[in-house]
């Protein structure tokens, strides 16, 4: 049976850790997607060139962090178009996965990584979620996954695979939270996100690509650096 009725945010974060970010996804879920085709490869532009060039411009136009911190990501959807939406929930005390286990459950065991468990106040839930996103490069590198109807392989929420056999990856565009006037101890929060439209089997082969342009050497103009092939 897929996930009809809750879905599982999955996030994947070099620069947090080895383990994976769950976030369990159940109250009031209202999901809203869309799909908007379009016929370019890439949101800078129709070529290599110019997906190397948006790398190495963003690079250029900002200043003193450390390289890593200052790549902006790069999503690739192959000619399939804008295909993206809204999730919006909220959450509140309920039990839930929420983050990479680190804490173990209930509030008084709360980490920077993780807010699992019952009775955890919902501003902390937030801080937690954004403190994943803001240090993940959710892009086409697969490193941010959705599970939600027929698109799971199985792994959460104790249901078979879906007839996709897996989440699919996204870029989060926005997260965006209120707290709702007739029932202040929940947090309303809405994701937009854009699937990251992929050829099947070619995602390894992406995220290779991506880590060679944005390599320091390569943007740097490194006579000695090979420029990757695409």
């Amino acid at each position: 049976m897929p996930l009809f009725n809750r879905a599982f945010l999955v996030i994947s974060s070099p620069a947090i850790g080895d383990g994976d970010g769950v976030f369990e996804i159940y109250h009031e879920m209202e999901p809203d997607d869309r799909v908007e085709k379009q016929y370019l490869i890439g949101n800078a532009g129709s070529s290599v060139t110019e997906a190397i060039r948006f790398v190495t411009q963003a690079v250029e136009d900002l200043p003193d962090p450390p390289i890593t911190s200052r790549r902006r990501g790069l999503s690739i959807d192959a000619g399939g178009g804008q295909h993206g939406g809204t999730l919006t929930f909220t959450t509140g005390l309920e039990d839930v996965q929420w983050g990479d286990g680190s804490g173990g459950t209930g509030a008084g065991n709360v980490t920077k990584t993780d807010a699992t468990g019952d009775d955890v106040h919902p501003r902390t839930r937030l801080d937690v979620l954004q403190y994943w996103i803001a240090n993940t490069l959710t892009d086409s590198r697969g490193r941010a996954r959705l599970h939600i109807g027929q698109h799971t392989d199985g792994s959460y929420g104790g249901v078979s695979a879906g007839v996709y056999g897996n989440a699919f990856p996204i870029d989060i565009l926005n997260c965006e939270t209120r707290r709702p006037v007739e029932n202040p101890s929940d947090t309303e929060v809405t994701l937009e996100y854009r699937k990251t439209q992929v050829p099947d089997g070619l995602l390894s082969e992406v995220s290779d690509w991506i880590g060679n342009v944005t390599d320091p050497e390569f943007i740097a103009g490194d006579s000695s650096a090979e420029v990757p092939d695409a």
